[in-house]
């Protein structure tokens, strides 16, 4: 079992390193343990899931309407074993365990079951499964910080004039902009309280005087 359960860990940890993605990995592990996986967030609201769901349900968003049986589950913190009857009437048997997301729980990942049960192993390898699954989300995370951060910090240089026409080219073409389309600039200016204020209190003046000359 311990030799099986180090082999999963070794896929999901190669899935994470290949970038594979929450579909990816969720469908690593659905095929090593025969069963279906779905990535939820702290509402349940789905995130990802295996292909393998679709033997389960008719379509990802059936299980929105499913009865579970144990809704509130008591240690939140730990892995929980829930049975749950589908919006067809099927009975079978999640494996749920949180994904912790820089201290706070980002959201559940399960293993489901139309049958037979779950060993040890299930146990060992949804913890993993959840632990992968937040590296996956922090670096999908961060890669977009970066991301608005790294423009941000370019467009403020670009407003300072820091960058030559040669620099900011070279710097566009790294961030993935092909200079050779059209592009388009867009100046928004932002009313301030006061100014919408005064904005509102002048057309409400016409429309009176409006109506008094229609009187």
């Amino acid at each position: 079992m311990f030799k099986k359960a180090l082999m999963i860990n070794e896929k999901l940890t190669n899935s994470l390193l290949n970038g594979c993605g929450l579909k990816g990995i969720l469908n690593t592990l659905a095929v090593e343990m025969n069963c279906a996986l779905l990535l939820e967030n702290s509402h349940r609201q789905l995130i990802e899931a295996s292909d393998s769901l679709r033997k389960i349900y008719l379509n990802s968003a059936d299980y929105v309407r499913e009865k579970v049986e144990t809704v509130d589950i008591k240690e939140k913190c730990n892995t929980n074993r829930i049975k749950v009857s589908s919006a067809k009437g099927y009975t079978f048997e999640k494996l749920i365990s949180p994904v912790f997301v820089r201290n706070n729980i980002f959201g559940y990942v399960s293993l489901i079951r139309e049958s037979e049960g779950f060993s040890e192993l299930g146990y060992i390898v949804i913890e993993k499964a959840a632990s992968i699954c937040a590296m996956q989300i922090i670096n999908e995370t961060s890669a977009f910080e970066n991301e608005q951060r790294i423009k941000g910090e370019l467009l403020n240089a670009v407003f300072r004039g820091e960058f030559s026409e040669e620099e900011l080219t070279y710097r566009l073409k790294l961030m993935g902009y092909n200079l050779n389309q059209p592009q388009y600039v867009f100046l928004f200016h932002l009313d301030t309280a006061k100014s919408l204020i005064e904005k509102s209190l002048k057309i409400r003046l016409i429309i009176i005087k409006l109506q008094q000359l229609k009187t």
